[in-house]
């Protein structure tokens, strides 16, 4: 019978196979049916789309990024947002 120190020793000694790890690429955002949104706030804003989970980064006071349609809801329903007219 082994005792259980031999077992540990022979799980530590055992080799597993390299796995090769990719870096991973980031997705490009490609929003659906683009609305353009401008933030109306004081300071730059990062928010996470309710919709599609995309992180949009606000830079600013009257910063404008085309939103995915899904996520433009909820950012109106913040009423720090607002969308811009062409």
């Amino acid at each position: 019978m082994s005792c259980c120190g031999q077992k540990r020793q022979a799980l530590r000694e055992r080799t597993l196979p390299r796995l090769q790890v990719q870096e991973a690429v980031p997705a490009t955002l490609v929003p659906q049916n683009p609305v353009a949104v401008r933030h109306l706030g004081a300071s730059s804003l990062v928010v996470k789309g309710a919709g599609t989970g995309h992180v949009y980064l606000f830079a600013g006071h009257d910063s404008s990024l085309l939103v995915d349609e899904r996520d433009v809801p909820a950012l109106l329903a913040l009423g720090t947002f607002a969308l811009v007219h062409r």
